[in-house]
C-alpha cells in the first residue's frame, strides 16, 4: 500500500540560490482547510473570498478554478524571493554547505527528475558526486536514445501517438545533452 494513501504529506520546494528547502501544503490539504473555514486567500495574498457555497455539487466549476489556482501557484523563497522548484514529497535536501550536491539536484531538476512518487518504490538513484552524476547523465542519455529509436521503429498504424512520443523523448534527450554541456562548461571554469 502507498504510504501517501493514509496520510497527507507536504511537498518540498527548493531554492537553489539559497540552498534551502521548505515544505508547502498541496491542494488537498488546502481544500480540507477551506471546507472548515469557508474562506480562501487568493494566491497573491491580497484578497479573501468567502467560498462556503463552492463545495456544493452545483459549484464544481468554481471549485475546479480554485484547485487550479492552488496547484499553479508560485512559491517564492522567503529569503531571496526567487521562485522555488517543486521537488516532491520524497525530496531530502542536502546540507546547505554541500554545494556540489545542490548543483547535482538542480541539474536533475532541469532534466526533469523530481521526487514525486506514490511512496512505494522510493525516489530511485540519486548521484552524490560529480563523477557519479556524469555517469548518470550518460546512462540516462543512452536510455532515452534507445527509447526514441524504439518509438521511431514502430509503425504509425499500430501506434497512433507516435509523433507525441517522439517529441517527448527528443525533448528529454535535449535536456540531458544541455545539462552535460553545462556541466562540462562549469568544470572547465572552476579548474
Amino acid at each position: 500500500m502507498c504510504r501517501y494513501a493514509g496520510k497527507t504529506y507536504k511537498s518540498h520546494y527548493a531554492c537553489f540560490k539559497c540552498r534551502k528547502a521548505f515544505k508547502q501544503p498541496d491542494a488537498d490539504d488546502i481544500l480540507r482547510r477551506l471546507r472548515k473555514e469557508k474562506v480562501y486567500h487568493e494566491p497573491d495574498g491580497k484578497s479573501i473570498r468567502r467560498i462556503g457555497y463552492v463545495f456544493t455539487k452545483t459549484e464544481t466549476e468554481e471549485l475546479q478554478k480554485i484547485v487550479s489556482e492552488i496547484e499553479n501557484r508560485t512559491i517564492k523563497c522567503p529569503e531571496c524571493s526567487n521562485i522555488m522548484a517543486d521537488l516532491g514529497k520524497d525530496f531530502k535536501a542536502p546540507k546547505k554547505t554541500a554545494i556540489k550536491e545542490w548543483k547535482i539536484i538542480e541539474g536533475l531538476f532541469k532534466t526533469g527528475k523530481c521526487f514525486h512518487t506514490c511512496g512505494c518504490e522510493g525516489i530511485g538513484y540519486i548521484p552524490k558526486s560529480p563523477g557519479d552524476y556524469k555517469i548518470y547523465l550518460k546512462t540516462m542519455l543512452q536510455s532515452y536514445q534507445e527509447s526514441l529509436i524504439s518509438c521511431q521503429n514502430k509503425p504509425i498504424e499500430t501506434f497512433p501517438d507516435k509523433n507525441e512520443e517522439i517529441n517527448y523523448w527528443s525533448d528529454k534527450i535535449l535536456k540531458i545533452k544541455t545539462e552535460i554541456i553545462e556541466n562540462t562548461f562549469e568544470k572547465s571554469i572552476t579548474m
